[in-house]
């Protein structure tokens, strides 16, 4: 027992030793590489049983999108003749026009009908019409009775149906003996469906039957067309593999299947859509069909799911007698064929159409996904060798980390400190010198960012001249004679020139464009330049009023037409007669709005309500909206009709966003409006206020840009609007908080000198004192925030004095208040513009003076030096 286990421990020692003679990168390669082989060996496997599965589904889908065109192709063959039945029953089916509506249907399908028939009341009046090969010819009447399949008879089975009804027969042969005709011309066979439907007078009394005879073919045809290469849906060549598509009745009689597309006239056949299946042969009516026994499951659960209307995809039952051309790769997609015999009923099923197909898609997706997995394989594997090798030379050799540090702050153009694991000696000294070096750089660039700041400040509280320092592209002078369309944009004068060229031509027109953008000064333009322009301009907004109230309205109403009427009412179209009516906010009007707009503007005519009696207008009509129509249109939310019918003349009134140029010549224009209004002097714009306008999104255009003006023309009390004075309507303050943060600014604020003084001029608006002084700066001022440093400030307690918990201080949240503090602690004193990028980019100037005015009151702060050069220390 001694011997073996010194034996063991001796070989474990012993492979010890031999393992620790590796090297990193040879312990590396023989653990990883093995484990990628796997896992990729694993995912491979893996992806390619998901990507074949979900490959066939989509192949499966592809065939049921050829399927579904063909079903649809086969039902609206149907639609047609029976559409074309009922139109032929109300002209009245006597033998001229039934010769006629031969000529007629074959413009559309050629050939299809084979047999047209009128079956009257009484045997003496029908008619019997067959396509032979010479043409159309007339059965004789006394060998109606000769014919198998006969149309007089199956017309008689069908009597008592109600009008409108066209029943569909099943697929039936039909064959004509060549004494059937009075010109001999051979006897004649078909195998047709038949639709049938009861023929009445005009007092509704019974006349007879109209039987319209659809030659088979033309849906066997349909099945062979989309087959073959002259599909509407070919795209690409497939390879040889059989394909076929075959039909079956609601009763799961396999009837007829598709052929080659160049033998049309082929004899309906049902061999290969059988595909090895045991069955019944033959109906009465044709004795090619073909029904599967019971025991073919997948067959009769594909004709259960046609009967229940849902389409779908199998996998094939394929037998022994099917192996030499159908493989187990085959699928079969089907769909249900409906026909509409009874409008009343709806459409009923009368079979469904099957497809089999087989791609080789997957199979070459297959050995292609093994082919890649190979690459992959090979390519990982030599990729871990690689990355292995790497990262085996930067543990050996930590400088690398060192250089890539350096060289990715050097591509960032940033500084900042670099922090690596003590690897060696050498490598942390140099490390710990370049920190020192780049901390040195940090401090002399945030020194010279600081004074940038007070620079950019000052630069951005001087008033912007608009005669004299902006460029003539931002000019102050107005553009055209519509006064209140300001600017001179391009998108502007484009406006301009539309509304003249609009006003020109007598037609109703449409203005498009977002809310705030100058829909309804548009409008006023063109009837201003328009020959109406003397004549009555009548704004209705049909989103401010229901349907009712909108319909009178518009249309106006006559005494007595309800309870209220006392009086007539002309309504706007009648008093805007000669005139322009303005329709606003056209995609909110209801259906009914919608109809009767229509028909006025179809007609040029109105009947008000109660009356009997149309009045003839003479107006233009503008609508306008700010949603998009032909959205509406898709979604059925408005009339098409209607659309285009308004839609005469389209102007797309530009957006603020659109035409930012424009800014300055706006906020000039609202300035001097608004300051003449309010009985103001001339109010000027600073640099930076004009920025804010011109950097906002301005959602709500040129509505939102003078409300901005309005409100801050309201609460200013200089005679220039800084950048704090504007705010936007998502971020605009309620005026209490307005007013509380100016008053408590005010009382910090210096008091203003005469224009004769030699101070600084104070501070307009609510910047506060600071930002009333920032133009003074000097040595005394950087002395000052100097001397304030963390031990000077700190108590014996490691605590400042006079500090407070933050949850305690108001009005202001605690959370921007602790931010203070911390500042206090950390840096000794800091300033306005380090408080407000310390809370963020949400707080304004305003309120970070507030903040800090609010706990220098509530002895929390103390404030030292005045202008750029106000610090705030602890207490």
């Amino acid at each position: 027992m001694a011997w073996g286990s010194y034996r063991a421990k001796a070989e474990s020692a012993a492979s010890s030793r031999y393992f620790a003679t590796w090297s990193v990168r040879r312990k590396l390669l023989c653990s990883l590489i093995p484990a990628v082989l796997l896992v990729l060996v694993v995912a491979g496997y893996v992806t390619n049983w998901f990507s074949s599965r979900y490959l066939n589904q989509a192949l499966q889908r592809t065939a049921q999108v050829q399927n579904l065109a063909q079903a649809r192709e086969m039902e609206q063959l149907l639609e047609f003749y029976r559409r074309a039945g009922l139109e032929l029953v109300k002209e009245g089916p006597d033998r001229e026009r039934l010769f006629a509506a031969f000529a007629r249907w074959d413009v559309h399908h050629p050939n299809v009908v084979r047999e047209l028939s009128f079956v009257a009341a009484n045997a003496s009046g029908s008619v019997v019409l067959v396509r032979t090969a010479p043409g159309v010819r007339e059965v004789r009447p006394d060998q109606y009775n000769a014919v198998k399949g006969s149309p007089v008879t199956h017309a008689v089975r069908l009597r008592g149906r109600e009008p409108g009804v066209v029943d569909l027969s099943r697929l039936s042969e039909v064959a004509y003996p060549p004494s059937a005709f009075l010109d001999q011309v051979g006897a004649q066979t078909f195998v047709l469906y038949r639709l049938t439907t009861p023929v009445h007078d005009a007092r509704g009394e019974f006349l007879g039957q109209l039987v319209v005879g659809v030659d088979a073919h033309a849906l066997r045809n349909i099945l062979s067309v989309y087959n073959s290469a002259k599909s509407p849906l070919y795209a690409f060549s497939r390879t040889s593999e059989t394909r076929f598509s075959y039909f079956f009745d609601d009763q799961g009689w396999i009837l007829f299947q598709s052929e080659n597309v160049e033998d049309i006239d082929r004899d309906l056949s049902a061999e290969t859509a059988r595909m090895g299946m045991m069955g019944d042969y033959g109906l009465p009516e044709f004795g090619k069909a073909f029904r599967p026994l019971p025991k073919h499951e997948s067959y009769w659960r594909m004709v259960v799911n046609v009967q229940a209307r849902k389409v779908g995809a199998d996998e094939l039952e394929a037998s022994q007698e099917t192996s030499s051309f159908l493989s187990p790769s085959h699928f079969v997609v089907y769909a249900p064929v409906l026909f509409n015999a009874n409008p009343a009923k709806g459409p009923e099923i009368i079979g469904g159409v099957a497809y089999v197909d087989r791609s080789r898609l997957s199979d070459a997706a297959e050995f292609r996904h093994l082919d890649a997995m190979l690459v992959i394989t090979l390519s990982g594997m030599g990729l871990v060798a690689l990355v292995t090798i790497f990262i085996s030379r930067v543990i050996t050799k930590p400088m690398h980390q060192l250089a890539e540090a350096i060289r990715s702050m050097y591509d960032a153009r940033t500084l900042r400190p670099i922090h690596l694991d003590k690897v060696d000696k050498e490598t942390d000294l140099l490390a710990r010198t370049i920190n020192r070096m780049i901390s040195s750089i940090q401090e002399k660039q945030e020194l010279i960012r600081r004074r940038d700041e007070q620079i950019h400040q000052v630069q951005q509280r001087e008033k912007v001249s608009f005669d004299n320092e902006a460029p003539a592209s931002v000019g102050w002078r107005l553009v055209g004679d519509i006064p209140d369309l300001v600017g001179q944009s391009q998108p502007l004068v484009t406006l301009q020139s539309m509304i003249r060229k609009a006003a020109g031509a007598d037609a109703d027109v449409l203005v498009v464009g977002e809310t705030g953008t100058g829909k309804e000064l548009t409008a006023e333009g063109i009837h201003k330049f328009s020959a109406r322009a003397t004549m009555p301009f009548i704004s209705i907004n049909c989103g401010g009023l229901d349907e009712n109230l909108l319909m009178d309205t518009l249309f106006g109403h006559v005494k007595g037409a309800f309870t209220e009427a006392r009086t007539d009412r002309k309504g706007a179209f009648l008093a805007a007669d000669g005139g322009t009516l303005f329709l606003d906010e056209i995609g909110t009007a209801t259906d009914r709005v919608q109809k009767a707009l229509l028909r006025a503007l179809s007609v040029r005519r109105i009947r008000p309500l109660g009356s009997d009696q149309e009045v003839a207008f003479n107006v233009r009509v503008i609508a306008a909206t700010n949603v998009d129509l032909m959205e509406l249109v898709q979604r059925g939310e408005f009339r098409d009709d209607l659309y285009y019918r308004l839609k005469v003349i389209s102007i797309q009134t530009p957006s603020l966003r659109q035409r930012k140029e424009d800014i300055p010549v706006l906020a000039n224009h609202f300035i001097k409006e608004l300051a003449a209004a309010g009985g103001r002097p001339e109010l000027g714009l600073s640099r930076g206020a004009l920025e804010k306008l011109m950097d906002h999104s301005w959602p709500g255009n040129v509505r939102e840009l003078k409300n901005c003006i309005t409100r801050a023309i309201a609460f200013a009390e200089g005679d220039v609007l800084y950048a704090e004075d504007l705010q936007f309507d998502d971020a605009a303050v309620s005026p209490a908080t307005f007013f509380q943060e100016e008053l408590d600014a005010a009382r910090e604020r210096p008091a203003r000198q005469e224009p004769n003084g030699s101070g600084a001029r104070g501070a307009v608006g609510a910047g506060g004192a600071d930002d009333a002084n920032e133009t003074a700066s000097g040595p005394d001022a950087d002395g000052q925030a100097a001397h304030a440093s963390p031990a000077d400030a700190a108590s014996a307690k490691g605590r400042e004095p006079g500090i407070r918990d933050a949850a305690s201080i108001a009005p202001f949240d605690g959370k921007r208040a602790s931010v203070a503090l911390r500042l206090a602690r950390e840096r000794g004193a800091f300033s306005r513009l380090e408080y407000q990028k310390a809370v963020g980019p949400d707080i304004s100037q305003r309120t970070a003076q507030y903040d800090l005015q609010t706990l220098v009151k509530n002895g929390v702060l103390r404030k030292v030096g005045n202008g750029p050069a106000t610090r705030y220390l602890s207490a």
